[in-house]
């Protein structure tokens, strides 16, 4: 599966999101989503086995907000 920025997917929700960014962390790309219809839900994912995965640990997604962060102001 190849996943671009700004790609429309739908996830087995139903619910369709927007990558709105790539992270690359430790050898791993982060996919961070946001809900088309409503932007404020966001979600990061990854690719196992050719299909996205939402990230849970809770440290992990707050390292993933700062590197974004991080990438918006620079």
């Amino acid at each position: 599966m190849n996943i671009e920025r700004y790609d429309l997917l739908t996830l087995d929700d139903g619910i369709k999101y927007i990558v709105a960014s790539i992270i690359d962390y430790k050898d791993i790309k982060y996919y961070f989503l946001c809900e088309e219809k409503n932007p404020k839900s966001i979600m990061f994912c990854f690719l196992r086995n050719n299909k996205l995965v939402k990230v849970e640990d809770e440290k992990l997604i707050e390292i993933l907000k700062l590197k974004i962060t991080k990438e918006l102001f620079s």
